[in-house]
């Protein structure tokens, strides 16, 4: 069971739905939940999460719901559904704010902050089990699906990439401290593991809201 995956999946056809059902890209719903960087630095924090919920096209949709499907229904059951829950917030933050820093003026839509720190958490923890067959095995797949996604961007416009590369950093980040931490204590429980990627999302949380509040 992965009930955090199937939720979220559920809630991204109904949010698509409901967007364009109300007048496509000019929906009052994607206006209102957007990432416009100028609104969020005017102290709208809360779009860089409600972005991660809406997604500009049934393509983009596909993409992101596709890979949410093939990463997250795993991931959720190996590491447990809060913990998930935790790295998905995590990384989505992360993926917000780094498209905030470096592009202040810009808008975005889409999970893929998100989902990238589900593909860093698969690869760091991968790397640090390469001794296993199994550890060999995900980093050659995982590693070899990831360049092309990061390659994406130079042939594919308006993609969001330093949400990219923002939310992979904060999912390698939790991925290495949950595979030494497992590699160390046989018996880790769903509790432990939900400790970094919180601790992680509230420190994210607190420098959004200092820098768009302050």
């Amino acid at each position: 069971r992965a009930p955090v995956t199937l939720t979220l999946l559920v809630a991204f056809v109904a949010m698509f739905a409901l967007a364009t059902a109300t007048g496509d890209l000019d929906s009052e719903i994607l206006n209102n939940g957007a990432q416009i960087n100028d609104l969020v630095r005017a102290g709208q924090w809360w779009r860089v999460l409600t972005a991660t919920m809406l997604h500009a096209s049934l393509a983009h949709l596909f993409f992101n719901g596709y890979a949410l499907y093939v990463l997250g229904v795993q991931l959720e059951r190996g590491v447990g559904s809060a913990p998930f829950a935790a790295l998905y917030v995590a990384s989505g933050l992360a993926g917000g704010i780094a498209f905030l820093l470096t592009s202040p003026d810009q808008v975005a839509v889409g999970a893929s902050g998100a989902i990238f720190g589900l593909f860093g958490a698969w690869l760091a923890a991968s790397w640090v089990n390469r001794d296993t067959p199994q550890g060999r095995a995900g980093v050659s797949q995982l590693g070899l699906l990831l360049l092309i996604n990061l390659a994406l961007p130079l042939f594919v416009p308006n993609i969001a990439w330093q949400a990219h590369v923002g939310g992979l950093l904060a999912g390698v980040l939790i991925g290495v401290g949950w595979a030494r931490h497992s590699r160390r204590h046989a018996a880790t429980t769903s509790a432990q593991r939900v400790i970094l990627p919180l601790t992680l999302a509230g420190a994210l949380l607190a420098g959004l809201l200092w820098y768009t509040l302050a």
